[in-house]
Order: structure tokens, then C-alpha cells, then sequence
């Protein structure tokens, strides 16, 4: 009779080494236990793989604005009123640039196992 238990954990990435960052603790992604009571040599062959993709985007934005304002009052006193007038005008130019730019790194790795357990034995 064979029986395989099969446990599947992924823990969080931990990181120890606050001077070195992006160094992480190694931890186990995957664990299985192979118990066989036959009486023969069983193997089995394991593949892991992942791949993981970092990206960083970051924007430059430029720009200028203009502006021009004229304006023209007149008083003209007169006996017992005076009269005023004005006028004006104001314009306003801006212009703004953005360049963008995205880089994208993928990382993807794979180990392959061949695990033999012998004859009545339980293998970690």
C-alpha cells in the first residue's frame, strides 16, 4: 500500500538584515512527506518554479506659465462730477511636458528533485 501526504505552504517573504534590504530569510515553499510500507523502492520526480516580476514607474513633469495683464484708467475731473473709465485685459500661457518611463525586471527559477524512498520507510 503506499500512501504520499502532501502539505502545500507558502510563508511570507521575511526580511532580517535591515542594512541589506531586499535580502530575504530563506524559507520553505514546499514540503512533502512520502511514506512507503511496499516492498519495493518507490521514486518520485518534484519540479518547483516561480517567477516574479518587479516594476517601477515614475513620472517627470515640466511646465511653465505666462502671464501678461494691461490695463488703462482715465479720470477726467469735471466741475461738480468726475468721471472714471477703465479697461483691461489679462492672458494666461501654460505649457507642461510629462515624460513617463516603466522598467520591468522578471525573475524565474526552477529546481527539479528526484526523491527515491526505500522499502518501508517514511521520508521527510
Amino acid at each position: 500500500m503506499f500512501f504520499c501526504l502532501n502539505r502545500v505552504r507558502h510563508e511570507p517573504v521575511i526580511y532580517t538584515d535591515i542594512d541589506t534590504p531586499g535580502t530575504p530569510k530563506n524559507h520553505i515553499l514546499f514540503r512533502s512527506t512520502f511514506l512507503n510500507d511496499t516492498n519495493r523502492e518507490q521514486e518520485y520526480n518534484l519540479k518547483a518554479e516561480r517567477r516574479t516580476v518587479s516594476t517601477c514607474s515614475f513620472s517627470i513633469f515640466e511646465g511653465y506659465t505666462t502671464e501678461q495683464c494691461a490695463s488703462l484708467e482715465l479720470e477726467v475731473p469735471l466741475p461738480k462730477c468726475v468721471v472714471e473709465a477703465s479697461t483691461g485685459f489679462r492672458r494666461e500661457y501654460t505649457l507642461e511636458q510629462s515624460r513617463d518611463k516603466q522598467i520591468e525586471e522578471e525573475l524565474s527559477w526552477s529546481v527539479e528533485s528526484n526523491i527515491k524512498v526505500s522499502t518501508k520507510y517514511l521520508s521527510f
